[in-house]
């Protein structure tokens, strides 16, 4: 399938200004909509600097990227929860699909990332396994990362979009590139 995105030389300044805190083909996609580019970066963002650590971040983005067969998503990722710590030997349990990543508490999450992707009638009981180990609060930001991350493999997917080989340093700075977020009173 060739991709459905517009050249970076077709691009608005409004719209090139967006390309350019994250220049990537999602970025160029996303700016195909009238109005989701910039909310849609921020949620993404806020990932970094939710509850949840890096490594467990990066597990869970490789799981529903290889749940749902996400060349783009394991293509930056990959390298993101190595650079963040998670062991090979984990990436390696994640990618090839395996229920055991190695703790109760990660195999919880491992099993509830799949059925969340998969949606399952019975994800009520594997939430409550996963409570075992994590807060509410880290709960819903996993619900959200994932259906974050399913939805991106499914954009990427439906307008041909490819990794880029020179987009390594530019989801380095992305942080640096947008505004600071404000997180809500944590009480």
């Amino acid at each position: 399938m060739s991709s459905l995105l517009p050249p970076v030389g077709d691009l608005t300044p409004a719209q090139r200004e967006v390309y350019d805190t994250l220049p990537i083909g999602l970025t160029r996609g996303l700016l195909m909509t009238r109005s989701s580019a910039i909310p849609y970066l921020s949620l993404g963002r806020s990932f970094h600097d939710g509850r949840l650590s890096a490594q467990l971040r990066e597990l869970i983005i490789l799981r529903v990227a290889t749940r749902t067969r996400s060349e783009y998503e394991l293509f930056y990722h990959v390298p993101q929860a190595r650079t963040c710590g998670l062991p090979d030997e984990v990436i390696d349990r994640v990618l090839a699909g395996s229920d055991t990543i190695g703790t109760a508490d990660l195999d919880a999450v491992v099993a509830l990332v799949d059925q969340l992707v998969g949606n399952s009638h019975d994800i009520p009981q594997y939430v409550e396994i996963v409570a075992r180990h994590y807060s509410n609060n880290e709960i819903a930001e996993m619900t959200l990362l994932v259906g974050h991350y399913l939805m991106t493999s499914l954009f990427v997917k439906a307008l041909g979009i490819q990794p880029e080989e020179t987009a390594g340093e530019s989801t380095e700075q992305f942080d640096q590139n947008l505004p600071q977020q404000q997180r809500p009173d944590e009480r």
